[in-house]
């Protein structure tokens, strides 16, 4: 339950320590025999679910097979509560970024039921755009350049949380770094969206 709790930053820095990071989109998903009363709040149903998804990008230590399988208890459809929380529910075609350790012949996610992913709606990079990049400063590269087949709506939307997240795991310096490129993008949108950004950090670095 202490989950529920955790504020963004702290989950974020947990979640860069995982063994192994990897940018995928998912394949398929099923569940894993039937749903069970949570050892961490018997007041839910969660549900052992295994996702197969395409990888992309090792962002952190190495992977076995490419598809390839990693489990991870959900937040059952069972439930008759609601959490008040972000939870994750899987679907094919989502790209994110996992976080994921082994476990016996498979891997498991780092945390369950709640969101331990992130939302990649940048598009699709070269294969090897991490390399020898430090995995935090990896994964704001992901989420503030654009690549191809990007969402651009999604980009926009999600830009704000992006900078965050590249703050934390990168640098304050580095997110500004990456913003700024994007408010020279040749797409209004895009360029527009990084803009109201920058004008945000600036009023909220003066403490205006």
């Amino acid at each position: 339950m202490s989950d529920y709790r955790l504020p963004f930053d702290q989950r974020l820095r947990f979640e860069v320590g995982a063994p192994i990071i990897v940018l995928g989109r998912v394949l398929e998903f099923s569940n894993i025999g039937q749903p069970q009363r949570s050892q961490g709040d018997p007041r839910i149903l969660v549900q052992l679910t295994r996702l197969t998804i395409d990888v992309e990008e090792v962002i952190k230590g190495a992977i076995r097979t490419n598809p390839t399988e990693f489990d991870l208890f959900t937040y059952s459809s069972e439930n008759q509560i609601d959490l008040g929380v972000p939870r994750y529910i899987p679907m094919v075609g989502q790209r994110r970024i996992y976080f994921l350790r082994p476990s016996q012949n498979t891997y498991r996610s780092v945390g369950d039921v709640t969101k331990y992913n992130l939302v990649v709606p940048s598009g699709t990079h070269e294969r090897g755009f991490c390399k020898g990049k430090n995995p935090g400063c990896c994964i704001a590269e992901m989420l503030l350049v654009p690549g191809q087949g990007i969402d651009v709506g999604a980009f926009v939307a999600n830009m704000y949380e992006a900078e965050y997240i590249a703050s934390t795991l990168c640098s304050p310096a580095a997110a500004e770094r990456l913003v700024t490129q994007l408010s020279q993008n040749p797409n209004k949108q895009i360029s527009d969206g990084a803009q109201a950004l920058l004008e945000a950090l600036r009023v909220d670095k003066n403490g205006r």
